[in-house]
């Protein structure tokens, strides 16, 4: 065969001999940046609900009685307690009150509050006396985690038994179309719980709500129905008296008209104190009493508004002694507290803890001291209401007005309950 021949046969066999892949690795990209993840929405924490407070709950049996002292003169208790004693005779003594959880008679409250009298009259307030008093009785603490101390007094208002320029502010008695509405009595409440008294007037066939404090005072809903016992020359003054709720009325012939609580309209509390503060008009360091009263003498224009920001409104009697609690019994300066009679036993014996101001030279507070001391449950108020809340009475006069104003103080309460 010629070799031009043999060399074409060979260039056609490796044309036709499979090629061989060759794998060439792909370029690997630079390494992207991680990308940033967006920060996440900070979660604001829910507000706790607030705490529904019940008889039952109020009150829990503490694990060991407080540290025992009383800072006042021990005659002031004795007659406290006498004072409650009197009440508690015309009371049933098979009826039960409520210590937390447990119910127990209105017989063995009074035992208890019977032998604690003894035992203090003997030993005066003894070392010994309140060493018995840890092993027989029983503590029984607020449940609250905390309870605020504030302070009432007894005012002194001036005022004349008939109206003139001088004297152009009237306080009412009770009207009589304030209907009052239990209504745990009615079929669709007696099952719930929480379901308070209510109060309101009829007007046609429906029950409404009763006048506001704005409604009384400035729309005068109540003039021309003979409802008026006294009239004051200051509505300031008879706003706080409202707030008191029991003060004298000292007359232009110098008489003294004793004023007591008859009744409320039924609407809710607001304090005026908060509406001044989240309006700006005060500081925190005007919020005493005696601060708020200068703000509101010396702006007639906005104390009309500021007080009626409070719809609550009191209704008075003509009382033959003074400062008479919800109890029924004449108040003991230092010694009564109002609370919440929802929760607490009515008149029951009391022991306290908290912090006093103490007052200088320019009536001013200088400080506060603590305390401890034995009270009796003797009153309520519209604005007291929880197991977190306790007004102390602070009796008559510019001394009891200044510790009144300033007292907003945290503390501890117990109910004493002797064992059985």
């Amino acid at each position: 065969m010629p070799l031009f021949t043999l060399l074409i046969l060979g260039l056609l066999l490796l044309a036709c001999e499979p090629r061989k892949k060759i794998y060439v690795a792909p370029k690997t990209p630079p390494a992207a940046a991680p990308a940033e993840k967006p920060p996440l929405p900070a979660v604001e924490p829910l507000p706790s609900p607030p705490v529904v407070w019940t008889a039952a709950s109020a009150l829990v049996r503490a694990g060991a009685p407080p540290p025992l002292r009383d800072d006042q003169p021990a005659q002031s208790l004795l007659d406290a307690i006498d004072l409650s004693l009197e009440k508690f005779v015309a009371v049933d003594p098979q009826a039960l009150v409520r210590f937390g959880a447990e119910q127990v008679t209105v017989g063995r409250l009074v035992e208890g509050m019977r032998d604690f009298r003894d035992r203090l009259a003997d030993r005066v307030r003894s070392e010994a006396f309140f060493d018995y008093l840890r092993r027989n009785f029983d503590f029984y603490a607020s449940a609250a985690p905390r309870v605020v101390f504030t302070g009432y007094y007894e005012p002194l208002l001036r005022g004349s038994l008939q109206p003139s320029p001088a004297f152009p502010y009237p306080l009412y008695g009770r009207p009589a179309d304030l209907v009052s509405v239990d209504l745990p009595q009615f079929y669709f409440f007696k099952e719930q719980n929480g379901f308070p008294q209510i109060k309101g007037r009829v007007e046609g066939n429906r029950l409404v709500p009763y006048y506001t404090r704005e409604e009384i005072d400035a729309k005068r809903a109540l003039a021309g129905r003979g409802l008026e016992i006294v009239w004051v020359d200051s509505l300031v003054d008879a706003f706080f008296l409202h707030i008191q709720g029991s003060g004298v009325v000292e007359l232009e012939d110098g008489r003294r008209l004793f004023i007591g609580y008859a009744d409320q309209n039924g609407h809710p509390f607001r304090s005026i104190g908060r509406w001044l503060l989240d309006r700006k008009l005060v500081g925190p360091g005007q919020l005493s009493l005696q601060g708020m009263k200068a703000f509101l003498n010396a702006r007639p224009a906005q104390a009309a508004e500021a007080m009626n920001a409070n719809p609550s409104y009191i209704f008075f009697k003509v009382s033959e002694q003074s400062a008479t609690g919800t109890f029924g019994a004449r108040l003991t300066p230092w010694r009564s507290i109002a609370s919440d009679p929802r929760l607490f036993p009515l008149g029951a014996l009391a022991w306290i803890e908290s912090e006093k101001p103490l007052i200088d030279g320019d009536k001013q507070i200088g400080g506060w001291q603590k305390f401890g001391r034995f009270v009796l449950n003797q009153d309520t108020g519209g604005a007291i209401r929880g197991a977190d809340r306790v007004d102390l009475f602070t009796g008559q006069g510019e001394m009891s007005e200044l510790v009144a104003g300033g007292m907003k103080q945290e503390g501890a309460l117990y109910f004493l309950l002797k064992k059985p």
